[in-house]
């Protein structure tokens, strides 16, 4: 729990450019495993992230199961700008840790702040799916909206990504739904607990929106994702021909 508190701080603290952390203390008694991979969470927090790739490997070779060292790799692989590396290994954490321990919360939020969580399973239509249990609509409530961004259309020019939503909150903790989206085009999340929610935007590996909501049982909440609110300029996205009109905006701001 401390390895993976001492990682995740470490993320955190190179996004704000902030020293590295102090490095734990390690127990002389200990297995080669887990001495392995503290040198590796040392190194991590001394800022030496080329060689603690070599120590959470050694680890690995020694027991390919353990997710620990798993974590610490896609954290180091991540600081040395390996990102499809680090995806796969914070992937590899998310489909094996237990939902509620600590390295599968660390590898969600990492995936999921850098736009890489796995693609949901699609089933095939043909095939007959189980009966689900009817849900009260007084029980439940509706994320509804719409997409803008100056000049763009779907039929003008296609710009898609992927909108994640998740709980921001005890009650909505557990919910977790994701689907894909285009630029001046609705969306919706159905059938949602009432609560908080945290709402991101992702468009090739660009955060463009990352809203908070809060949603009423038994009724549509709205909310318009507008560049209005987005940390990203108006002619990142739009038609060719709108780019000097886009950049001219941006500039009388």
């Amino acid at each position: 729990m401390r390895r993976v508190i001492l990682l995740a701080a470490a993320l955190l603290g190179a996004a704000c450019q902030q020293g590295p952390v102090s490095a734990p203390t390690v127990s002389q008694d200990v297995s080669p495993l887990d001495r392995l991979r503290a040198d590796g969470d040392a190194l991590v927090a001394r800022g030496d992230y080329a060689n603690a790739v070599e120590k959470y490997r050694q680890a690995i070779d020694l027991d390919s199961r353990v997710v620990g060292p798993r974590l610490g790799l896609g954290a180091a692989y991540s600081f040395l700008d390996k990102r499809p590396e680090a995806i796969a290994q914070f992937r590899w954490v998310l489909a094996r840790a237990d939902a509620s321990s600590p390295e599968h919360q660390e590898a969600y939020r990492w995936l999921s702040r850098v736009g890489a969580l796995p693609a949901p399973v699609v089933t095939d239509a043909s095939q007959k799916e189980p009966s689900r249990p009817t849900v009260d609509p007084a029980m439940v409530g509706r994320l509804v909206g719409k997409t803008e961004w100056p000049g763009v259309t779907p039929q003008r020019k296609l710009v898609s990504g992927a909108l994640y939503l998740t709980g921001d909150e005890s009650v909505t903790q557990d919910v977790r739904r994701q689907r894909a989206f285009r630029l001046g085009d609705a969306y919706e999340f159905r059938d949602l607990p009432g609560g908080r929610y945290r709402v991101v935007a992702v468009v090739d590996g660009t955060t463009i929106w990352d809203e908070k909501v809060n949603v009423e049982t038994g009724k549509d909440t709205n909310l318009v994702l507008s560049q209005t609110t987005s940390p990203v300029p108006a002619d990142r996205f739009a038609p060719a021909a709108d780019k000097p009109a886009a950049e001219a905006s941006a500039r009388s701001r």
